[in-house]
């Protein structure tokens, strides 16, 4: 079955989305065959106020950014004129949420593509408040994903249904929202049904970011009750209300059992530490449940722009056998960077010596960060120490395997497919396995570097 309007043409099987007063569908220009997505509106839609009813028309259309879903027109339906139909951009990557019931994203995003999501709602927020606008209904289902010609991501704000306009130090009273990413305070009345009178300011929207923000960096929400956030509503009011200050996240793992806090990011994360230490103070802040206390816009905006104007330098820290990620400005010099090693690694400044693609690389304290050279996970700056490191000895069925491999003039092939063999039979021992050969090498790389100017 299909419907359409004087320009556009769908079926009403092929459904993006379906919300209380609207369908979403995918739609082809009936002339040019262009996809577009068409948001077609319910006859309950039009119970609600007629200043209500054109509040989205008339925000979207002074809307323009490449990070929010762009509007190209409000059209009627085919014998029935009073039914609109909004012609929205296709995005062709589905909802972000989507992207987060990929399995593959069970434990959050890899960090690049993290690092897409927070620049595209960043600029995409920054839009609205420039246009004096509040979306209050911010969550991953409301975050569509494009995929451009060259395989890359870029995310877009989309159902501007709740969205109205308000300036920083205007209030509303009206409640809107997604319960999981619902500040308390709306919660307690939206779900809770509890009568009060508080009105609410643009900042219930960086709760919602915050919340929003976590779950795509972890794959699950930041406060669960026992028994999940839609069966055990009063605990889940108690824990976002009653959260220690600086807490990001509260876990019920028992019926009726204590809330655990987190101040942390967990372990289980894809990001790296490096982001983590960006990330963590960011989102302490905006998720705070007091209005006064939680940060305005201008400082969400100074502290995630300053995140994104970092520069990312990948370093191995070979006797420890861990990468990590640096994130420091361009316009730093190497001393912050050696400062930022150390609080990631525990190797004082005057301890640490580089190599670049088996190289030495020398930095001087007052070397400008942007004159490092680029690297990647697969191309980082490896990290060694001059201090003293104990070299642990090989396990006795690791020291007899490696003796079975012959005297230097064994073909080098043989001793690789033998050394691939073992690491086959004995996945256990592959972490001990690669680190002791690491030692190998470091005992030989520290020899070099005592001698090394």
């Amino acid at each position: 079955m299909t419907a359409s309007t004087a320009h556009h043409l769908w079926s009403l099987e092929d459904t993006l989305g379906q919300g209380a007063t609207a369908s979403v569908y995918k739609a082809r220009n009936k002339k040019t065959g262009e996809v577009v997505a068409v948001k077609v509106f319910n006859m309950a839609s039009y119970s609600r106020p007629y200043e209500v009813q054109i509040r989205e028309f008339e925000i979207l259309r002074k809307l323009n950014h490449v990070n929010i879903v762009k509007l190209f027109a409000v059209e009627e339906i085919h014998m029935n004129p009073k039914q609109k139909v909004m012609v929205m951009e296709f995005c062709s990557g589905g909802s972000l949420l989507t992207v987060l019931e990929d399995p593959e994203n069970a434990f959050g995003l890899p960090e690049s593509e993290f690092l897409i999501v927070l620049r595209c709602v960043v600029h995409g927020m920054n839009h609205l408040r420039e246009n004096g606008v509040v979306h209050r209904d911010i969550k991953p289902g409301n975050i569509m994903r494009q995929v451009g010609e060259d395989g890359r991501s870029v995310y877009k704000l989309t159902d501007f249904g709740a969205a109205r306009e308000l300036e920083d130090d205007e209030t509303f009273v009206s409640i809107y929202g997604t319960e999981e990413y619902l500040h308390p305070d709306m919660y307690e009345r939206a779900v809770l049904r509890k009568p009060q009178q508080k009105a609410y300011g643009v900042t219930v929207d960086l709760w919602s970011i915050g919340v929003t923000f976590y779950h795509v960096a972890t794959g699950c929400l930041p406060f669960i009750p026992f028994g999940g956030p839609r069966r055990n509503k009063e605990i889940m009011y108690k824990i976002t209300t009653e959260k220690p200050e600086r807490a990001i996240a509260g876990v019920q793992k028992v019926e009726d059992g204590t809330i655990e806090w987190s101040y942390q990011l967990p372990h289980f994360c894809q990001l790296s530490e490096g982001l983590k230490m960006q990330l963590v103070p960011v989102l302490a802040n905006i998720l705070e449940v007091s209005q006064e206390k939680c940060w305005g816009f201008d400082q969400f905006f100074a502290a995630t722009t300053d995140i994104l104007h970092r520069v990312t330098i990948h370093i191995f820290s070979l006797q420890q056998a861990t990468a990590h990620s640096i994130y420091v400005h361009f316009y730093n010099t190497a001393s912050i960077f050696f400062e930022e090693v150390q609080i990631q690694t525990g190797i004082e400044p005057e301890f640490q010596k580089y190599l670049f693609q088996g190289h030495p690389l020398p930095l001087e304290p007052c070397m400008k960060v942007v004159n490092l050279p680029p690297t990647t996970p697969d191309r980082p700056i490896f990290l060694l120490s001059r201090r003293p490191e104990k070299i642990a000895r090989y396990s006795p069925p690791l020291a007899s395997f490696l003796r079975t491999l012959g005297p230097p003039q064994v073909k080098t092939n043989l001793s690789i497919c033998k050394v691939l063999q073992y690491v086959y039979k004995n996945a256990g021992q592959i972490i001990p396995f690669v680190q002791n050969l690491c030692c190998l090498l470091l005992t030989d790389l520290q020899n070099k570097i005592k001698s090394s100017p």
